[in-house]
C-alpha cells in the first residue's frame, strides 16, 4: 500500500520525544524490511543538540560538524560552563523563549500576564518544564526506567486497556531495552535477526560508585517488576563484607538516601528502596554480565563521568538521549579515526525536520490528513539568520506525539477550528501532575556532595495506608502512593548557592521575563563583585591560614545539601483549555473540582514523609527541615504554594473505552465522537505520548510512555500492512 495520490508521505509523526521514537522507528524498520517505497517523516521543533568536548567515542569532536557541515542540520552545543557564567548560558541561549524558538528547556506557565508578559497576574498554579531538540524530554530527563505498581493499573480509569499481566511484563522489558540498547535493535533481538542492528548504548545501569568499576558491594534481591535486573539496595545487614563495611566507594548522595530509606523500611513508614535503573552508558563490574563497556565490533564506548550535569547536557555523551537513536537511524555517524562515515540504518525511509513548530491537523475529505506548521528556513537559520515561514506536509497517516502539553495543545486548536471534526468533549481533561515535587534541605549532619554523579541514584516507595488505612479500603482502586527519589543539581546552578532558592520561587510566579533576569544578574553581579573584593583584600592583606568563601568550588558550596523529588498518586482532574481574552497564554489549565493543584491530596502525603525523612539527614547541631522553594507566606504568615513546578505532565488526551470517556483507545486511535456509542475512529489518526495516560504514575514515566508507544506502533504496523507479517 503506497501513498495516495497527492499524499507527501505514508506517515508523519510529529515530536521526537519518546513516543514520536518509539513508533516512527519501528515503523520505519517495518517499511525498510518489506521493500515498499514508504516514507516516514518526523517534525521536531527543536535543533539537534551535542557536547562541543571530546568524549571516548568521539575524540575528535566531529559530531558538531558531521551534523551542521556534512548534514546541513541545525545542531547546537549543550552549555559547558559549570560556574555561575554557565548558569547565564543555560537561561539565555538554552531557554526557549519568543526570539529563542530553538532553546532547549522551556519552561510553560499557562495563566494570564499583561504589559507585554512581564507582569503575572493570574497563575494556573502549574509551570512545566519541557525538553526542545532532537529527542524531546530525553535531552533533559534525569534518564529513570522506572515501571509503576501494579495498583495503578487497577484503577478503573485503566480499564480502556486490556493488556495481561504476561503482556504488560514483555512489554516493559522490551521497553527496557528499546531504551537501553536502542528500538531498532531491540526488536532485531527480539525476532531473532541476524546480526541485530547496532545499538547506540550499552543498556541499562545502576550508578551508585564514585568512578565506574567500583565494586559497589550491593544486595541484589528478586524484584517481580523488574526480573531480569533485579533490585539493587545498600547492604545494610550484620554480614557486610570486611572490604569497604563502611560503603565509602559510594556516591555520598546515595549513600546517605539509601541508609536513611533503610531505617524508615524498618520503621514501617516505607514500603522499599534500591538504586534507580538508568538509562546511562557505564562500566557493570560484576563479572558474570556480559562487557558493556565496548560496542559489537570491540569499539570502547562512552561512560558516566559523575558530573552531575543531566539535566542541562551530558559532555561525556553516556546518557541515552533519543538523538542518538534518530541521527544513527537517519544520518548515520561521523567517521571513526581512518575510517568512513556509517551508513544510516533507515536510508531513504526515514527523514526528520527540525525546527518545526505544528499549529494544526488538518482531516481531508479525499482521504489522510495536512499537517499545518511554522519553520525556520534551514538554510538560513545555517546562515544565522531567523526566517520563520508556513508551511505544510500531507500523510495518510498522522501520528501525534508532540509530549502532553504539545499534544492537547494541537489537539485543542484543531478541534476549535474544526481542521478534526466530531473529537471527544473530553480533549484537554485528566490532566496530571504526576505528584511532581521539590524539596531541599539547607544543612545535613553528612556531606553529600549534591554535585557529584548521576543526576538520580536512587527511590524510596511509600503506600500511605499506613497513615490513612480507611482511605484505601474506601477507595481501594485509588490507593495513595507516592516516591521520593535523591536528586542532584548541575555545577553551573551550585554556582547560586545562597541566592539560588529566592530565585527559583520567583520564577515559579511568572518572573521569568527579560527585565526580571536583568534585575537579577545585576543583583547577584553586584553581590559577587563586592564579596570577591572583600576577599582578594583579606587574601592579601588578613589572616593568610583562612580561605575566603569566594575561593570554594561549587562542590563545597552544595556539599552539605540535600535535595529530595517525589512523584505520586495524584488525582488527574485537570483540565486543558485554549486561553482567550488580553494576556492569556496559549494553554489555560485548571482541575475540574475547582481545587488548587497543590492541594491535591498526595502532597499532604509527600510531606509527611519527607518530615519523616528530614530527622535522618539534618544536622542536630542546627536542624533545618526539609523546604519546597515554591513554598511561601500569605498575609496570616500560613505557607501556601504559587505553582507547582513539574517535569512530568500526563493526560489530557487520555486512554478509555469510548469518545464519551476519553480522546484515544489503548492502541492510539483517535476517536470520532460522532458515531454510534462514540466508538469509531479517524482512520490513520494516532496519538502515542504522555498525554494518553489516564493517571498519574507515581514515578517517572519515560519508561510507561515507551511501553504504550511501543504497542501502538505494532497495532499501527499491522493496520497499515495488514496482509504483511508485522512485528510481533
Amino acid at each position: 500500500m503506497g501513498p495516495k495520490v497527492g499524499s507527501d508521505y505514508t506517515v508523519v509523526v510529529i515530536g521526537t520525544g519518546f513516543g514520536g521514537t518509539m513508533t516512527a522507528l519501528p515503523i520505519a524498520r517495518h517499511f525498510k524490511d518489506h521493500g515498499a517505497k514508504r516514507t516516514v517523516l518526523m517534525l521536531e521543533r527543536g535543533t539537534w543538540w551535542t557536547t562541543p568536548l571530546s568524549t571516548v567515542q568521539d575524540k575528535a569532536v566531529a559530531t558538531y560538524d558531521f551534523l551542521q557541515r556534512d548534514k546541513r542540520q541545525p545542531v547546537q552545543h549543550w552549555a559547558p560552563q559549570n560556574h555561575f557564567r554557565g548558569f547565564i548560558d543555560i537561561i539565555t541561549r538554552c531557554r526557549r523563549r519568543a526570539g529563542n524558538e530553538d532553546g532547549l528547556i522551556e519552561v510553560t506557565q499557562p495563566g494570564r500576564t499583561t504589559l507585554f508578559g512581564l507582569v503575572r497576574l493570574k497563575n494556573d498554579g502549574v509551570s512545566i518544564l519541557r525538553g526542545c531538540g532532537v529527542g524531546g524530554g530525553s535531552l533533559v530527563y534525569s534518564n529513570i526506567t522506572i515501571r509503576p505498581p501494579e495498583l495503578i493499573f487497577r484503577d478503573p480509569r485503566w480499564s480502556g486497556v486490556t493488556w495481561s499481566a504476561s503482556e504488560r511484563d514483555q512489554l516493559y522489558d522490551l521497553a527496557r531495552e528499546a531504551i537501553g540498547r536502542g528500538v531498532l535493535r531491540a526488536l532485531d533481538v527480539r525476532d531473532k535477526v541476524d546480526p541485530p542492528a547496532p545499538g547506540p548504548n550499552t543498556g541499562l545501569s545502576n550508578i551508585v560508585t564514585r568512578t565506574a568499576t567500583l565494586d559497589p558491594g550491593w544486595v541484589v534481591e528478586p524484584d517481580p517488576l523488574n526480573p531480569k535486573r533485579g533490585r539493587k539496595r545498600l547492604d545494610l545487614s550484620l554480614t557486610q563484607p570486611a572490604r569497604d563495611a563502611a560503603h565509602r566507594l559510594w556516591i555520598d548522595r546515595a549513600r546517605v538516601f539509601q541508609t536513611a530509606m533503610a531505617e524508615l523500611v524498618k520503621q514501617g513508614l516505607a514500603d522499599d528502596y534500591g538504586a534507580v535503573d538508568l538509562a546511562i552508558n557505564d562500566f557493570d563490574p560484576d563479572p558474570t554480565h556480559p562487557p558493556n563497556q565496548f560496542d559489537d565490533k570491540g569499539n570502547a564506548k562512552n561512560y558516566c563521568e559523575r558530573q552531575g550535569r543531566c539535566n542541562v547536557g551530558c559532555l561525556p555523551g553516556a546518557r541515552h538521549t533519543l538523538n542518538k537513536q534518530l541521527m544513527a537511524a537517519i544520518l548515520g555517524q561521523p567517521a571513526p579515526p581512518g575510517g568512513q562515515p556509517i551508513a544510516p540504518l533507515l536510508p531513504g525511509v526515514l527523514t526528520l525536520w527540525p525546527l518545526v513548530e505544528v499549529d494544526v491537523v488538518v482531516k481531508r475529505p479525499e482521504g489522510g490528513y495536512e499537517v499545518r506548521f511554522v519553520r525556520q528556513d534551514p538554510e538560513a537559520y545555517l546562515r544565522g539568520e531567523r526566517r520563520r515561514v508556513r508551511g505544510s506536509v500531507t500523510a495518510d497517516t498522522v501520528i501525534i506525539a508532540a509530549g502532553c502539553v504539545g499534544t492537547n495543545e494541537i489537539l485543542l486548536r484543531s478541534k476549535a477550528r474544526n481542521t478534526i471534526p466530531n473529537l471527544s468533549p473530553e480533549v484537554g481533561a485528566g490532566f496530571s501532575t504526576n505528584g511532581d515535587y521539590i524539596a531541599f534541605m539547607d544543612r545535613t549532619k553528612e556531606r553529600v556532595s549534591l554535585i557529584r554523579g548521576p543526576v538520580t541514584s536512587s527511590f524510596g516507595h511509600f503506600n500511605t495506608a499506613i497513615d490513612e488505612p480507611e482511605q484505601d479500603q474506601a477507595d481501594p482502586n485509588h490507593p495513595r502512593f507516592h516516591t521520593l527519589e535523591d536528586q542532584g543539581i548541575p555545577p553551573a546552578l551550585a554556582s547560586l548557592a545562597g541566592v539560588g532558592l529566592p530565585l527559583i520561587r520567583s520564577l515559579s510566579k511568572g518572573r521569568h521575563h527579560f527585565l526580571f533576569l536583568v534585575w537579577t544578574f545585576i543583583c547577584f553581579g553586584i553581590r559577587t563583585a563586592l564579596r570577591r573584593i572583600g576577599d582578594i583584600f583579606a587574601a592579601f592583606f588578613g589572616n593568610p591560614f583562612k580561605r575566603p568563601s569566594t575561593f570554594q568550588s561549587e562542590e563545597e558550596l552544595t556539599s552539605r545539601m540535600m535535595c529530595v523529588v517525589g512523584a505520586g498518586r495524584e488525582e488527574a482532574k485537570g483540565r486543558f483549555r485554549l486561553g482567550r481574552g488580553p494576556g492569556a497564554t496559549v494553554l489555560r489549565v485548571r482541575r475540574d473540582d475547582k481545587k488548587d493543584f497543590w492541594d491535591d491530596p498526595v502532597y499532604a502525603d509527600i510531606e509527611r514523609s519527607l518530615a519523616r525523612l528530614a530527622p535522618l539527614f539534618e544536622d542536630p547541631a542546627d536542624p533545618q527541615p526539609f523546604i519546597n522553594p515554591f513554598l511561601t507566606k500569605n498575609v496570616f504568615g500560613k505557607l501556601k504554594m504559587n505553582s507547582i513546578t513539574l517535569s512530568h505532565p500526563l493526560g489530557g488526551c487520555r486512554i478509555a473505552a469510548d469518545g464519551h470517556a476519553g480522546v484515544v483507545d489503548e492502541y492510539g486511535h483517535v476517536f470520532d465522537a460522532s458515531t454510534p456509542g462514540a466508538r469509531g475512529f479517524h482512520k490513520g489518526l494516532y496519538i502515542a505520548d504522555g498525554s494518553i495516560v489516564p493517571t498519574a504514575l507515581g514515578v517517572n514515566p519515560s519508561l510507561t510512555i515507551t511501553a504504550l508507544s511501543l504497542r501502538i506502533a505494532n497495532n499501527a504496523i499491522q493496520e497499515l500492512d495488514p496482509t504483511k507479517d508485522a512485528v510481533r
